[in-house]
């Protein structure tokens, strides 16, 4: 059976239209599905605001710009709800939980306000004690216990967010549950509220309810709802970009890691079983505060993956159809299926230098960079890269540098790493290498340099021989992949 012939079957089955793009569980970038929502609700994680050592004011370098700039967007979308997964704070001190109401009042102010769908998280509750920071503030222990958010949670909680605070709630917004607990209580508690509330608020079926904790939902909580495979839970901790298509995690039901919007930017990205060779390059991709935007109609649910420090869509929002299905359409298999593969340009070359001078590379055109609105250009609007047959033969203590030109040909499927296989003589053993898409975590149309990726090769890992045969193919997060390009240069 043919992809497209999957899609088609799969699609008639479940009575739903083909999305743009022949893409089923991902719609490619501006696609948009048609009718109002019934549910719209905005998702963040991880925000960490600390105070400066003064203990009163926001700490310099711990600017809320980012998270208010999530709230701004979730505000024009005009969102229901706003989840946030825990890890408002970062030393666990009151000032810092009330940036965000400040925050918060500042966005919404003179209009209604989304319902808070609120959690805490390890930082909220224990962070106190991480390091010295909170004791150098306040040496003395009375004055301290004041100023430590955990020492009276349900007294701050109510007069800072304005609302009763309670370990594990339930609350219903234009029909759909939501459930919440905070970091404090047991993990057992939140499925017993679940459990407690089903018959009342008729959880069973195909309606989603929706889950919101720090942490992934451990093992027993997930054996302990089995029984709901249309639970969907968000969670944050990881600090993982969303630009990874891993974040999307099933077991028994779907779990969404939200990606951090902590003011350094600090979003990892896994490299394990993405390439047949470690991925490098993490040291210097850019700094990447994220969230969610979740839509919620009848027929399905539509995640848009967001980037909040230079703004735009971090890639194909994520769509998951109701109904009943086996496998499920977020298992990592699935997945695979739908995710696509990323493709170079037409007329695409790799740019390698093989002298000492490798820093100072030639360029027949300005490195423009790319409009967010329309990813894929024209060529002639590509910056333009020099050939490799011009390559300049000579030997180099510091090997080769290989530019690699943003595979954006494919607008259904963005690129997340590159995978470079460099040949030498005959018999010889290949050198593989991955290296992380420049910009892949930001939003699309910011990446750095035009989206062009380098990728450094010391001499000595180089295979032998006087001719070698340099590829590269791009590589989404769950190791589908494109057609190479490659070139042949003389050392």
């Amino acid at each position: 059976m043919t992809r497209r012939d999957f899609l088609g079957n799969t699609l008639a089955a479940l009575g739903f239209a083909a999305l743009p793009g022949g893409f089923l569980f991902a719609a490619p970038p501006g696609w948009k599905r048609g009718g109002k929502p019934n549910l719209v609700f905005g998702v963040v994680a991880d925000t960490h605001l600390r105070t400066a050592y003064n203990g009163r004011t926001i700490g310099k370098m711990w600017t809320p710009r980012y998270f208010q700039a999530a709230l701004e967007f979730f505000r024009d979308a005009g969102v229901d709800a706003v989840m946030h997964c825990g890890d408002f704070a970062h030393r666990g001190q009151v000032a810092e939980m009330q940036f965000h109401a400040d925050v918060w009042n500042r966005v919404f102010a003179g209009r209604q306000k989304p319902v808070k769908l609120f959690a805490t998280g390890n930082h909220d509750v224990i962070g106190s004690t991480y390091g010295d920071f909170v004791a150098k503030i306040y040496p003395d222990e009375t004055e301290r216990a004041k100023h430590v958010f955990a020492n009276d949670i349900a007294a701050h909680w109510e007069r800072i967010w304005g609302e009763k605070y309670e370990g594990v709630w339930h609350k219903e917004v234009k029909g759909y549950h939501f459930f919440g607990r905070h970091y404090e209580m047991p993990v057992g508690a939140l499925p017993e509220a679940v459990l407690s509330g089903a018959e009342k608020f008729s959880l069973k079926g195909s309606r989603p309810f929706f889950i919101v904790q720090h942490r992934i939902p451990p093992k027993g909580q997930r054996d302990a709802l089995r029984g709901f495979p249309n639970a969907m839970a968000f969670f944050g901790h990881w600090h993982v970009s969303n630009a990874d298509w891993r974040t999307v995690i099933l077991n028994k039901f779907p779990a969404i890691q939200c990606g951090a919007c902590r003011p350094d930017g600090g979003n990892g990205l896994p490299d394990d079983g993405v390439a047949k060779a470690a991925l490098q390059g993490c040291e210097s991709l850019s700094q990447s505060r994220e969230g969610l935007l979740v839509r919620v109609y009848d027929d399905m649910l539509v995640i848009e993956r967001r980037e909040f420090g230079e703004d735009g869509s971090l890639g194909a929002d994520w769509v998951m159809p109701f109904g009943k299905y086996a496998p499920h359409p977020f298992s990592r298999e699935e997945l695979k299926k739908v995710i696509g593969e990323p493709q170079f340009r037409k007329g695409a070359k790799l740019e390698v230098s093989l002298d000492s001078n490798c820093n100072k590379i030639e360029k027949t055109a300005d490195n423009n960079p790319l409009n967010p609105v329309n990813p894929v250009q024209d060529d002639s609007a590509s910056p333009r890269l020099t050939p490799l047959a011009t390559a300049i033969a000579a030997r180099s203590a510091r090997g080769i540098r290989v530019r690699i030109p943003l595979a954006d040909g494919n607008p259904d499927s963005r690129v997340y790493a590159y995978e470079v296989v460099v040949i030498g003589e005959a018999g010889s053993k290949k050198l593989f290498k991955a290296v992380y898409a420049a910009g892949c975590n930001l939003g699309i149309g910011h990446e750095p340099d035009g989206g062009v990726t380098t990728l450094e090769i010391p001499k000595d890992e180089l295979p032998p021989g006087k001719r070698l045969t340099i590829a590269a193919r791009p590589l989404t997060s769950l190791g589908t992949y494109g057609r190479p390009i490659s070139v042949e240069v003389h050392t």
